[in-house]
């Protein structure tokens, strides 16, 4: 374990630095035992040595450490125990996730990372999906996060509230055909008129919608502040309806979806509480159709 570890925290140190900035010191051995008697079983060995190291991030911190995710601290490792523990008991295990689910990270909208018990898998809870297994161990994703970083697969923006991003197939065709990209460049419509105007553009981060007209950020939209989301067409296009509460300033964001970095936009999306992915696409192929698609809220 501290074989991997040294070897990331190198890679992170060169990379990613403040992902290393954000780490909390070690937890005390007692700690750790504290927990390990609250839920009732030990903790796998590799997860464990990792906790004596660092005990999770600061809350404090902007980036996340892998994708959407921050490690917590133990305090809030207990907390959402006890919050996978209620909905198990409301809704099953089925419904849910097997009994011996740890969260050891979390991306803000429910969905956690979790280290399982028994075996020492890493495996996703999600909230609004089916879950999906990830790594056979605490020090396997370790060593899968040092993979990425060592090969060069990965984005990293600390201002995005993001960790460590994996690249899809699809960015690494976009970058070879389209060469050097400025990766700042989020730029979602233009404006309608052909004067000189700024256009307007949007940033999509972890926490929320940031407005920018030219460089000048004009406003923030936290995801939260979501009251409906609609999808229409604009100029043969599929166009995004995002509906604020009244008397928010702007009542409404239109982003059409082909829009730079769209792929953030419909992770994000995808976060609301009861949302229908499949119903957006579907929205989405039939945009075309001229009306006005209502696809949550």
């Amino acid at each position: 374990m501290k074989k991997i570890w040294s070897r990331l925290e190198g890679e992170l140190t060169s990379k990613a630095s403040e992902i290393i900035e954000s780490l909390n010191l070690g937890a005390d051995e007692s700690e750790v035992e504290a927990l390990e008697e609250y839920i009732g079983q030990e903790l796998p060995t590799d997860y464990r040595d990792f906790l004596v190291m660092h005990n999770g991030q600061s809350q404090e911190s902007n980036p996340g450490f892998f994708d959407m995710f921050s490690l917590m601290p133990l305090d809030l490792v207990q907390e959402s125990w006890d919050e996978l523990e209620g909905l198990r008991d409301d809704a099953g295990e089925e419904e849910t996730c097997p009994g011996d689910w740890l969260p050891f990270a979390e991306d803000g909208s429910g969905d956690m990372l979790c280290v399982e018990l028994e075996t020492g898998a890493i495996s996703k809870y999600v909230s609004s999906d089916e879950n999906e297994e990830i790594a056979d161990s605490f020090e396997g994703w370790l060593a899968d996060i040092h993979a990425i970083l060592k090969n060069g697969e990965f984005n990293f923006d600390p201002a995005s509230g993001f960790g460590i991003e994996p690249k899809g197939p699809d960015e690494h065709e976009e970058e070879e055909e389209e060469g050097a990209v400025d990766d700042d460049d989020d730029v979602v419509m233009d404006s309608d008129d052909d004067d000189d105007e700024a256009s307007l553009s949007y940033n999509f981060t972890a926490k929320m919608i940031e407005l920018y007209e030219g460089e000048e950020k004009v406003g923030t939209v936290p995801w939260g502040d979501i009251v409906r989301v609609k999808v229409s067409s604009y100029a043969g296009d599929p166009l995004i309806s995002i509906n604020l509460p009244e008397g928010s300033d702007p009542e409404e964001l239109e982003i059409p979806a082909n829009v730079a970095n769209s792929d953030k936009l419909f992770k994000y999306l995808s976060k609301l509480k009861g949302w229908d992915k499949e119903a957006f696409d579907e929205a989405l192929s039939n945009a075309d159709k001229d009306e006005e698609i209502l696809v949550w809220g």
